[in-house]
């Protein structure tokens, strides 16, 4: 369908000023509830055609969107799932507690007399408290949700600096005696991404080696019984 005619008649539109075509910071549109929920909801990094690459400074203004979108949504995950893993974590250990000292104050009560059977029932509440200890370290609660949180931490560092590094290259382009090349942008793009991956990627080998480790003490502890 044509355009419809202006008010102003056949005048052509005045160009936009210089620093309105910039590829400054966009903020991304709010995630919606399901892209808020984890990584595997993040929606893929923008493919741009040729025709839209003729038109840079809005190329960059997506891809600088959809990089940021990416990096808070994984930040996001990461806090969320800390949250969940805390509070069992939590209950774990606060009822290891608990138990321990429960089951180290039955000699006591033996020793004055009070039960006959407070001896055998402190072995069995120490044993409760390992059970709980045991069940933390296993689900890798502790240190996921600990883990979870210094992840999200790393990441939210790497985002400051790069939202920092794109405003100073629009403030040279602005100010500056030069302007940025459409590379130099794409190559503060493919930087900040790729430590997001190797961050994420840091914390999955790590997830991965204590659950082996935990996988290999259970194997142990079940093979000498």
């Amino acid at each position: 369908m044509p355009d419809e005619p202006t008010p102003t008649g056949d005048r052509p539109s005045e160009p936009r000023p210089e620093t309105d075509r910039r590829p400054g910071p966009a903020r991304p549109a709010p995630a919606s509830a399901g892209n808020r929920r984890g990584r595997r909801d993040v929606p893929p990094f923008p493919l741009l055609t040729p025709e839209e690459w003729r038109a840079p400074e809005e190329a960059l203004r997506r891809m600088y969107a959809g990089a940021e979108a990416r990096a808070i949504a994984n930040a996001e995950w990461y806090l969320e799932d800390r949250a969940r893993k805390r509070l069992p974590s939590q209950i774990l250990r606060g009822l290891a507690i608990l138990l321990g000292a429960a089951g180290a104050l039955q000699p006591l009560a033996a020793t004055a007399g009070s039960s006959d059977g407070s001896l055998a029932w402190g072995y069995v509440l120490l044993a409760a408290a390992g059970v709980c200890v045991a069940f933390d370290h296993f689900l890798g609660l502790s240190s996921g949700w600990m883990r979870d949180m210094v992840t999200a931490q790393r990441i939210q560092h790497r985002l400051v600096e790069f939202q920092l590094d794109w405003a100073a290259m629009n403030a040279r382009d602005a100010i500056g005696p030069g302007r940025s090349t459409v590379h130099e942008y794409l190559e503060l793009l493919r930087s900040f991404m790729s430590d997001i991956s190797l961050i994420t990627a840091e914390e999955t080998s790590e997830w991965v080696g204590d659950f082996q480790t935990a996988v290999a003490q259970l194997n142990n502890q079940t093979g000498n019984r």
